[in-house]
């Protein structure tokens, strides 16, 4: 099956889920990565903000900020395909950037991430093996390419990881770890 392909049976097999599911799934997998050595001994977290039935990351950007965790989140530059790690508050506003995600407002105080960090990636398709399809930017894989300092989780729900391996190219970067209701993948 092609890369396409896939990304278009899982988006319709994930749309399916239920608001009240989406949400159930999305507290037990940010339970699996809060409960882990790999969260608690992070100081730097960079979370992304869900669309299109992703794993919600609220629960664990919440939790973050109380534990006083540094946490970041990305801006999207789509005219030079890049993103970058901006810090969030509570006291963050926030607008609809690219792709109608939500990103906060920059200003002269907006802090980049300079620092090692455990970055969480949103994804559609997974392979136990960790192989990992996105929709097909590559902001991802162009920034973890940039900074190969950070940790890396996806969190995806235990169908999106499918037995069969993925097809991958040289450039593609694989998570470090894969966070599921269910499962860890590392």
């Amino acid at each position: 099956m092609e890369k396409q392909q896939m990304r278009k049976l899982m988006q319709d097999k994930r749309n399916l889920l239920t608001k009240e599911e989406t949400a159930v799934l999305s507290e037990q997998i940010c339970t699996q990565l809060a409960e882990s050595s790999l969260y608690r001994e992070c100081k730097n977290i960079c979370v992304y903000q869900a669309f299109r039935n992703e794993v919600s990351c609220e629960g664990i950007m919440t939790r973050a900020l109380a534990e006083g965790k540094q946490v970041y989140v990305p801006v999207t530059d789509r005219e030079n395909g890049k993103i970058e790690f901006y810090q969030v508050t509570d006291r963050t506003v926030w607008k609809i950037g690219a792709y109608q995600i939500k990103e906060p407002v920059l200003d002269e105080e907006a802090l980049i991430l300079q620092e090692k960090a455990l970055v969480l990636m949103p994804g559609l398709v997974f392979d136990r093996k960790r192989h990992r399809l996105g929709y097909g930017g590559g902001y991802y894989d162009r920034y973890l390419e940039a900074h190969p300092e950070h940790v890396t989780a996806a969190l995806c729900y235990r169908f999106q990881v499918l037995e069969d391996v993925l097809p991958c190219e040289k450039h593609d970067i694989l998570p470090d770890y894969i966070f599921t209701e269910t499962d860890i993948f590392q």
